[in-house]
């Protein structure tokens, strides 16, 4: 199951080609802050993601790394 939810945000992220918001993917998602949360911390120790901690409004930014990114 675990495998299942990564794949789908990895996906939503990939195709936004922006940061976003936990809050706004959470609401996209339909799907608990704290559970997206957990997913995304995976997704950043694989590599796959990026996490940027906001210092305004403790706001956490999330985008996914692609090929463009190192091309």
């Amino acid at each position: 199951m675990l495998g299942r939810r990564k794949d789908i945000v990895y996906k939503t992220l990939a195709t936004k080609k922006r940061a976003t918001s936990l809050q706004k993917l959470s609401a996209e998602l339909e799907t608990p802050m704290h559970t997206l949360l957990q997913t995304v911390k995976k997704l950043e120790s694989d590599g796959l993601v990026e996490v940027y901690y906001g210092r305004e409004k403790a706001s956490i930014m999330v985008k996914a790394k692609t090929l463009e990114d190192y091309i």
